[in-house]
């Protein structure tokens, strides 16, 4: 099936989910469109049913318990920084009556939307934070992402994949 990529405002908008914990998230995306912190977008099906969304932002990954040769691969050769500037796919969900797996569908509809704003900004580098669960962890290996570090702040996993 074909899906539509729809940007939202949270100021008119509101988005649910059954997930208590992307519930929870709802005030904090409104709070991140507002303050220009980061873009939800909605994925529609050809009858203008939300089927999924995800969040995209561009922030700064802490690299400072990373090994220097983990640091050359996300950085590009240099090792001697604690911080690197990425895109960020975050809140990454799907109805839950839609039966058809649609993580791969998601990420291809976030990472279509951040090589366009590579080539307007730049940037060489989209990570993500998911937990310790082996569906997500498949996903997004299979998907091209590489687990760099578990996040001390939050426990969740932490990859990255080159634009």
């Amino acid at each position: 099936m074909k899906y539509i990529i729809k940007p939202i405002c949270c100021s008119t908008q509101y988005l649910a989910c059954s997930h208590r914990q992307h519930r929870e998230h709802d005030n904090c995306k409104r709070n991140y469109e507002i303050h220009n912190k980061a873009r939800t977008y909605l994925l529609v099906d050809d009858e203008d049913f939300i089927v999924g969304y995800f969040s995209l932002a561009f922030k700064s990954i802490d690299l400072a318990n990373v090994s220097k040769t983990t640091k050359r691969k996300i950085v590009g050769g240099q090792s001697n920084t604690d911080t690197y500037s990425a895109f960020l796919i975050g809140h990454i969900a799907k109805d839950d009556s839609v039966k058809e797996l649609l993580g791969d569908a998601i990420i291809e509809a976030a990472e279509n939307l951040l090589v366009e704003a590579q080539k307007i900004v730049g940037g060489r580098l989209i990570y993500l934070d998911c937990k310790d669960e082996p569906k997500l962890k498949e996903l997004y290996e299979r998907n091209g992402y590489k687990y760099f570090k578990t996040s001390e702040l939050s426990g969740l996993l932490q990859y990255y994949k080159k634009i």
